[in-house]
């Protein structure tokens, strides 16, 4: 080693010996600051509804207080955490650096109404680049709501970064007893015991976070923290664009609970000087539950021009779609399928449609998109489909929205590895679902141009030539960072994976406009694509065949803001095991294919089934043979009343708006559940769950339905609060029940006696309908 080596290496030694020391001296003065600002009184803004009250020294959010009870949903002794944290890097550097507030914010209060403050930052960072520039404002409001706005930008230099801006973070949330979580997690999950899940096993603190949008993560952008019928914490953005953001809670092992909001700018806002969040981020409190929380998201300004895109709503959708009674979701040749679902279609005396795999020519997850021709034939199969039409049984037809097997002749003849997702480091992504082939695909870039139109061209042949009724886009919603810099895109997160559903819906539908109305069906709901998409397939509410965690249960939070604007079918309720794909390896076949699943599972179908219904959802029956008409009889006689009794009631259970059910005290029962998939060999365990579940649903006509669903062999006694005011149904209402036998009056509920009490027989379905004076 040379001396002048020996010599840079000694001054970089020292270089860095430096940082150390300015680092420890900056950590000291950072404590010194925050124990001194903890001590400095809150400045606060408030008004009729919500006071927000912010630490003068840090900025930090230290109050959020619902003035009707004055209870602050944050702890009285909070742990030193910043209002902001940016993580930046100069330049090309290879290490980013973490950017969190140092010193005093100045506070300028706002002019005007509502009320609000100014906090700036004029030198924030270090580091070899000049200081940033933080400003963030709050303001109270709507007039109408305990609710604050949140905004930040950051001005810095235009080479700098900025990967990520966490904003606002919210130190110790204030623990309450029997605490809840709902996130819109797909339709929604709530969690009963949020704390304990954050401070994981052997109190090691853990993280949670959701991203948004994306279709396995949230299918809207807010959460809600609260006590049940008490003190509630709300969260949420007021993003109409579809921009890229993470909610996120975390535990510190000690009990405390921290959140905040993590925004991914685009293109890491390099070569501008400033950048702005294009949004506001919403802080409120309230008292009440998770609906409470969807009423205050659906009343919204932003929610509400994005329930207005709802092709349900503007009356887009085809006209046999909302007029469905039921889904079979079968796999395989036009036999075991649609030969199926006119059995059922005459046996409901009401319209059957099809959710139909494995139709096509390449095996399932390892062959696509090499879908055409089908596995009978163009001409059987389109005689196929065009014979049940004629029978009301309309069907639309797998095809992945997004990936292209590495394996299959066309990735090579067509040249379909420059149009794949990228990593950061140029490589193709890869994901494998196939266990039996173990065949990799590929996720294509919907911001190409290329693979829209290989995926559009590919449904004009099955729309206009075959003639199928429409499809069914699996995996859309799944969005995916694409870094390939070819594209035509900006490299990473962006809005271009939600604007890319927009343009390929809008090809296919203009592509295939001569043929009529299609349904484009997707796999998960989600707010960027409500206007692209007429249904969206929502598994969710069956959670157990997924082997989802326990600790959670499914809610309709998205039903509750978006029902009338969407529409959302489907579950995984079915009486068989799973299929096997005559296109994987016959050795590989598992034995029991689509034989009877045990009857003890019995319960766990009739929930599935329960939940759908009292959810407004169209129902569906999985892996459906004629003959379980006749060996599940019970389980087929519950399908049955379900169709016919929300046949008779759609302009509640398809039209409707959420509103609160009554409480329906039920025991909770303990039944045997399985967890089963294609690639998923039984397992069963238990659970506990209500013997009955209840929606109710305010018709555009002002009249509400009341869905109950119980699941006992026994009868059910309830007593059912009516809140007549909340309903607003006046003074007093008609009361009648609708099942599958028609409607029948029952009375009348006054605002002096509103209880209902109903006799209810085994595994009832039924909807109460209240009409007001």
């Amino acid at each position: 080693m040379s001396h002048g080596a020996g010599k840079v290496r000694s001054i970089e030694g020292r270089r860095i010996m430096k940082r150390i020391l300015l680092g420890c001296f900056g950590l000291v003065l950072g404590l010194a600051h925050w124990v001194a600002a903890a001590e400095l009184a809150p400045i606060r803004i408030a008004d009729g509804l919500l006071q927000v009250g912010l630490n003068p020294g840090s900025g930090s959010i230290h109050e959020i207080i619902l003035q009707a009870d004055g209870l602050n949903r944050i702890d009285d002794d909070p742990s030193p955490l910043g209002l902001w944290q940016i993580t930046v890097r100069a330049g090309e550097a290879a290490q980013p650096l973490i950017l969190e507030p140092s010193s005093p914010p100045r506070v300028e209060p706002l002019a005007g109404q509502p009320r609000g403050l100014r906090l700036i930052w004029d030198e924030a960072g270090a580091g070899g680049f000049d200081p940033l520039r933080v400003e963030a404002l709050v303001r109270l409001g709507p007039s109408n709501a305990a609710l604050s706005r949140w905004e930040v930008s950051v001005a810095k230099p235009r080479n700098v970064r900025l990967e990520r801006v966490r904003f606002p973070r919210i130190s110790s949330l204030r623990p309450r007893p029997d605490e809840a979580l709902a996130i819109p997690r797909q339709l929604g999950a709530l969690a009963r015991n949020p704390r304990a899940l954050l401070q994981g096993k052997d109190r090691q603190a853990r993280r949670l976070a959701w991203s948004s949008p994306h279709g396995t993560s949230l299918s809207m952008q807010c959460l809600a923290l609260y006590e049940p019928n008490g003190a509630g914490l709300y969260v949420a953005g007021d993003d109409t664009q579809g921009y890229r953001k993470e909610f996120a809670l975390w535990g510190d092992g000690e009990g405390r609970l921290h959140g905040e909001i993590v925004h991914e700018p685009e293109q890491a806002a390099l070569g501008i000087a400033e950048f702005r969040l294009p949004f506001a981020v919403v802080l409120g409190a309230f008292q009440g539950d998770w609906t409470t929380a969807a009423e205050i998201y659906r009343e919204s300004p932003a929610v509400r021009e994005m329930a207005e895109r709802g092709r349900l709503r503007r009356g887009l959708a085809p006209n046999w779609l909302p007029g469905t009674g039921l889904w079979v979701w079968n796999r395989g040749r036009s036999s075991q399928v649609l030969d199926p679902a006119i059995v059922l279609r005459h046996h409901l005396d009401a319209p059957v449609s099809v959710l139909w795999h494995w139709w096509h020519e390449c095996p399932y997850d390892a062959g696509f998109p090499e879908y055409l021709p089908p596995r009978e034939g163009a001409e059987p199969f389109q005689a196929a489909l065009a014979a049940a039409e004629r029978q009301d049984v309309r069907a639309i037809l797998y095809m992945n929205q997004r990936l292209w097997g590495t394996t299959t002749p066309s990735w090579t003849r067509e040249g379909a590895e420059d149009y794949a997702v990228r990593t950061p480091e140029g490589k193709v992504l890869l994901e494998t679902y196939n266990t039996y082939m173990k065949a990799p695909c590929a996720p294509m870039c919907i911001g190409t141009q290329f693979w829209r139109d290989k995926y559009a061209g590919l449904a004009q042949e099955v729309l206009c030539r075959l003639k199928a009724a429409g499809i069914y886009m699996d995996q859309a919603g799944v969005l995916a960072n694409c870094f390939d810099s070819r594209h035509g895109h900006i490299p990473g997160p962006g809005r271009y994976w939600t604007d890319g559903f927009g343009m390929l819906a809008g090809e296919i539908r203009d592509r295939s406009s001569a043929r009529g109305p299609v349904a484009l069906g997707c796999e998960y709901a989600g707010e960027p694509w409500l206007g692209h998409f007429d249904l969206a397939l929502g598994l969710c509410v069956s959670p157990d065949r997924f082997g989802f965690d326990p600790a959670w249960e499914p809610i309709p939070f998205f039903q509750a803001v978006y029902h009338s604007s969407a529409l959302v079918f489907g579950n995984m309720a079915g009486l068989a095991h799973p299929p096997y794909d005559e296109k994987w390896p016959p050795e590989s076949m598992p034995s029991g294919r689509l034989t009877l699943l045990d009857r003890k599972f019995a319960r766990q179908f009739y929930l599935e089934q329960a939940r759908t219904f009292v959810w407004g959802m169209q129902p569906m029956l999985a892996n459906f043979l004629p003959e379980h008409l006749r060996e599940r009889a019970e389980e087929m006689d519950f399908v049955t009343r379900l169709v016919r009794t929300r046949m008779q009631s759609l302009k509640y259970l398809l039209h409707g708006d959420w509103l609160r059910p009554p409480p329906i005290a039920v025991p909770q029962i303990e039944i045997d559940v399985a967890t089963v998939g294609i690639y998923t060999p039984l397992q069963p365990s238990r659970r506990t769950c209500p013997a009955a579940v209840a929606g109710a649903w305010r018709a555009p006509d002002g009249g509400v339905g009341i869905a109950l669903a119980t699941i006992c062999d026994e009868p059910t006694r309830l007593q059912l609060p009516v809140d007549l005011g909340a309903y607003g149904l006046g003074s007093g209402a008609s009361v009648c029940r609708i099942d599958e036998q028609g409607r029948k009056p029952l009375g009348r509920v006054e605002r002096e006696r509103s209880v209902l009490d109903i006799e209810l027989p085994p595994r009832a379905l039924c909807v109460l309908e209240l009409c007001g004076d």
